[in-house]
């Protein structure tokens, strides 16, 4: 663990937010196949140059986690601005290369635009030009609270980075009074998301030689029926809903099976992303699907079905409720600054369930938009990336003047 003191430097002007952006896109921090060491040293040096204690914590090699604050004065909250460092895979078919920043009518193009290293930089931007609001002293800064600005590593893969760092900020006693997680939302307010559970299901035929199939049980073709009663749970799921999110789904992702290409497969696996709604758990969902593969063993005779594991995922879903005071601050902010405040929610899943499940008022905001992630071609709109430090900067404005302590906060 390496931790900066911060060093004022007068006259040090804010990074210029695009010019951030492209330095980071180019950096590849992918998930599992990429370092996201280069990224956190390009968001500390700036912030460490503006007053904020800096900390990079190395979690595994080339990932790490980094945590800058700054207090501003006695009083006040402890306002966290959080995103992530890793991006998905690239894969082939982009217009330019992934990690090679392209400027094209208006559009920054490179894998993280969006997704989430635009957030990132639109927040540290934030951060940092209040930070020498502050150190001008001509009353444009804030005069207490504390900001943190939070960087975490593979959101993308198994939140190993925000897993480790709300825990232990819990044993601390140093959790934040709310925090914005950075996501493209088109700096739109979502107080709820989906979380994901991936059931992997194990199907045991009896092996045999192929040109015998009658003496064997064939876990592939048994796969199959078992895919058919899982398409009528997915269906059932339809029933319910939720204001902001629709209705839970469950979809295969992965099928893998056989052992020769002379033998009746003896075994198959089927992986499947089932997305659930705020109340709903892993557990909960687990013995759902368990009690399919129930009908299925009971039916069948020969193979037999069961949850073996579950692959890895960001974590379950979550909900701040719509009149709590943080959401109720950060609409007026929106609000006052001219945009949109209506609230909604994001049907994938973020490290937003982490805080949430440690009682610390959440909600998902930042520029970029949900189409584009992951996708071939991720891009985000220069205009909208400058416009949302401002945003940031008048959420951050509004939370700094709450005051966490009153009873309707909780």
């Amino acid at each position: 663990m390496t931790t900066v003191p911060g060093t004022t430097a007068p006259g040090t002007a804010a990074p210029d937010v695009l010019a951030l952006l492209t330095a980071m896109v180019a950096c590849d921090s992918t998930t599992p196949t990429g370092e996201e060491e280069s990224t956190a040293a390009l968001l500390a040096e700036p912030l460490a140059a503006a007053g904020f204690e800096v900390e990079t914590e190395r979690l595994a090699p080339g990932r790490v986690n980094l945590t800058a604050r700054r207090r501003f004065g006695p009083g006040g909250p402890v306002i966290m601005l959080n995103s992530h460092l890793d991006v998905v895979p690239a894969g082939g078919g982009w217009t330019s290369p992934p990690f090679v920043p392209a400027l094209r009518e208006g559009r920054l193009y490179g894998r993280g635009t969006a997704d989430a290293k635009g957030p990132l930089a639109a927040m540290a931007c934030a951060a940092i030009e209040l930070a020498r609001a502050a150190d001008a002293g001509d009353g444009t800064g804030p005069a207490r609270g504390e900001i943190v600005f939070s960087a975490v590593s593979q959101e993308e893969g198994d939140s190993a980075g925000a897993r480790h760092l709300v825990p232990r900020l819990a044993r601390e006693g140093r959790l934040p009074d709310a925090v914005v997680v950075g996501e493209p939302t088109g700096m739109r307010l979502l107080t709820a998301h989906k979380g994901s559970v991936r059931p992997v299901i194990e199907v045991v035929g009896v092996a045999a030689h192929a040109a015998t199939p009658g003496q064997g049980v064939n876990a592939v073709t048994a796969a199959g029926r078992v895919l058919g009663l899982l398409e009528e749970y997915s269906a059932s799921l339809a029933d319910h809903g939720h204001p902001l999110l629709t209705a839970p789904t469950c979809t295969p992702v992965l099928i893998e099976g056989g052992e020769a290409p002379n033998a009746v497969p003896e075994r198959c696996r089927i992986t499947l992303d089932r997305r659930l709604l705020p109340g709903e758990t892993p557990e909960s969902v687990v013995a759902a699907v368990e009690e399919v593969l129930d009908r299925f063993n009971a039916a069948e005779g020969g193979a037999r079905a069961s949850v073996v594991a579950c692959a890895p995922s960001t974590g379950g879903p979550s909900e701040t409720p719509e009149d709590h005071p943080f959401v109720r601050l950060c609409r007026r902010a929106l609000a006052s600054a001219g945009a949109d405040d209506s609230l909604g929610g994001l049907t994938v899943n973020c490290d937003m369930t982490h805080f949430r499940a440690a009682g610390v008022p959440a909600l998902v905001c930042g520029p970029g938009r949900l189409e584009v992630m992951h996708a071939l071609d991720e891009h985000i709109v220069v205009d909208e990336l400058r416009d949302s430090v401002g945003l940031f900067r008048a959420l951050l404005t509004e939370a700094l003047a709450a005051d966490p302590r009153s009873p309707a906060w909780s």
